[in-house]
C-alpha cells in the first residue's frame, strides 16, 4: 500500500515528441493483451541527451548500450525503448545480443539509426528476453504513438509498482515531463529504477549531462526503499529544443531548478510506492563538512534494516539511528551530534535532551509521514533523504516475485 500518494495533474505534451505503448507480454506471455509492457519514445528532429546509470558492476547490457551512445551521439537521438517484465541482465553473451536487437527494432520503428537509438530494460534478472514478442508487438507501439501518451507509458515501465508516475513543469515557454517506475531494489548509485524525461527547452547535449548528474545527486541518489541498487537504473534526459533551431539558453540555472524539482517529484513518488512500506520518512541532515558527506549520513541511517525496522514497529530507538550515524564512514564528532523527530528533540550536543519522553517520540514515529532531523555540528552542508519502513509485506512481496 503506497503512503499517501498524491493525485497528480495530467502529464503535458512535449513539443517534438510522441510517445506508444504495447502490449508484448514481456513477463510472461499469458499477459499479452492484460497489460501494456513496451514503450517507445520517438522524437521528431534530432535530440540531444543526457544519461546517468548504475554503479552496479554486473550492470545490464543496455546501460552499457545506452552510455555509450550518449557519450557518442548525444547531440543526435531519435528514441527510446524501454520494457518491463525482464531485464535482459545476468544472462551471459545472449545479453548484448538481445539489447542489439531491441534496439534495432526501435529504429526500425522510428525511421532512424541503431546508434540514435537509446534502451532501457526492467523486470526479473537472469531470464531469457522474450525478444520475439516484443518484435510482434512493434506494430501495435507504433501505431499508439501520439504526444499525449505520457501517463500510458508511466503504466507501461511498471513492475511491482503500485501506481504510474509522472510529472510535468513549465519554465517560461518550455515544458518538462518525466516518468519513473520503481518500487524495490532501491538506492540508487547514480540514477534510480527507469525514469525518461523530456523537454523542448534549448539545452545542448553538453549542458544537458552535468546538469543531469547535479540533478540526480539531489533527487534520485537520495531516496532508498530497501538498499539494493538495480543492475538496469537508467535516468535519460532528451531536448528537442536544438533540432528545432532553437538558440542554446546562456542561463540555465531557472531550468536546472525546475527539473530538480520534477526529479525529486518522482523520486519521492518512488519511496511513497516502496515495496511494503507503510510510512514515508524524510532524513533532513544538516551541518556537514558537504553535501556529499550529508548525503552518505542520511543513506547510512535510511537503508540500515534495524532503523528501518523500528520506524515500522513505531519504535523511537534513537540508538539505531545513532549507531548508523557511526556506521555512515565519515568522521563525526559525537559531542555535537543532535537528532529530532518532528518537533521533539532527543539528542542535544551528543546528550539525551532532558526533557525528552520516549512516549512524545513514540507518538512521532507512529505517523505514517515524519521527519528526522540530524545534525552534525560540522559545518555549512546539508542534504535531504527520502525514505520507508521495512515491513514483513516486503518480504512477502520478494519471496513470491518469481510465482
Amino acid at each position: 500500500m503506497a503512503v499517501n500518494p498524491p493525485e497528480l495533474s495530467p502529464a503535458l505534451p512535449v513539443p517534438g515528441f510522441r510517445v506508444g505503448t504495447a502490449s508484448c507480454g514481456v513477463k510472461s506471455a499469458d499477459l499479452i493483451g492484460k497489460r501494456q509492457d513496451l514503450t517507445l519514445i520517438v522524437t521528431d528532429v534530432a535530440a540531444h541527451a543526457a544519461g546517468v546509470f548504475t554503479q552496479n558492476n554486473f550492470r545490464a547490457a543496455c546501460v552499457d548500450f545506452g552510455e555509450a551512445t550518449v557519450l557518442s551521439h548525444g547531440e543526435n537521438i531519435r528514441c527510446i525503448i524501454g520494457n518491463a517484465g525482464n531485464a535482459n541482465a545476468g544472462v551471459g553473451e545472449m545479453e548484448r545480443v538481445w539489447s542489439q536487437q531491441l534496439i534495432d527494432l526501435a529504429a526500425s520503428a522510428a525511421g532512424c539509426g541503431s546508434e540514435q537509438v537509446l534502451s532501457a530494460s526492467t523486470g526479473v534478472v537472469g531470464e531469457a528476453f522474450p525478444i520475439d514478442r516484443i518484435a510482434a508487438g512493434m506494430d501495435e507501439v507504433v501505431t499508439n504513438l501520439d504526444a499525449n501518451h505520457w501517463q500510458d507509458a508511466a503504466h507501461a515501465i511498471r513492475t511491482t509498482d503500485t501506481f504510474a508516475k509522472w510529472a510535468s513543469k513549465k519554465v517560461g515557454d518550455y515544458t518538462i515531463t518525466g516518468i519513473s517506475k520503481g518500487s524495490g531494489m532501491i538506492h540508487p548509485n547514480m540514477a534510480t529504477m527507469l525514469s525518461f524525461v523530456a523537454t523542448d527547452a534549448p539545452l545542448t547535449h553538453a549542458q544537458l549531462q552535468p546538469m543531469l548528474k547535479r540533478v540526480a545527486n539531489r533527487s534520485f541518489n537520495c531516496i532508498s526503499v530497501d538498499g539494493d541498487t538495480s543492475t538496469n537504473d537508467t535516468l535519460y534526459l532528451l531536448s528537442s529544443g536544438i533540432g528545432l533551431g532553437h538558440t542554446p539558453l546562456d542561463d540555465t540555472s531557472e531550468f536546472e531548478q525546475a527539473l530538480t524539482e520534477l526529479c525529486i517529484e518522482l523520486a519521492q513518488l518512488i519511496t511513497r510506492d516502496g515495496e511494503g512500506v507503510s510510512k514515508f520518512v524524510t532524513i533532513k541532515v544538516t551541518h556537514a563538512h558537504s553535501e556529499e558527506d550529508a548525503r552518505t549520513v542520511g543513506r547510512a541511517i535510511a537503508v540500515s534494516p534495524l532503523v528501518k525496522t523500528a520506524f515500522a514497529g513505531s519504535d523511537a530507538n534513537w540508538g539505531r539511528i545513532l549507531v548508523a550515524i557511526g556506521n555512515a564512514g565519515i568522521a563525526i564528532d559525537r559531542n555535537k551530534i543532535g537528532l529530532k523527530a518532528g518537533d521533539v528533540t532527543m539528542l542535544e550536543s551528543g546528550n539525551l535532551h532532558p526533557d525528552y519522553r520516549d512516549e512524545d517520540g513514540m507518538e512521532v514515529f507512529a505517523k505514517d509521514e515524519f521527519t528526522l532531523h540530524v545534525d552534525l555540528g560540522l559545518g555549512d552542508a546539508e542534504a535531504t533523504i527520502w525514505t520507508g519502513d521495512l515491513t514483513h509485506e516486503y518480504i512477502v512481496i520478494n519471496a513470491e516475485y518469481r510465482t
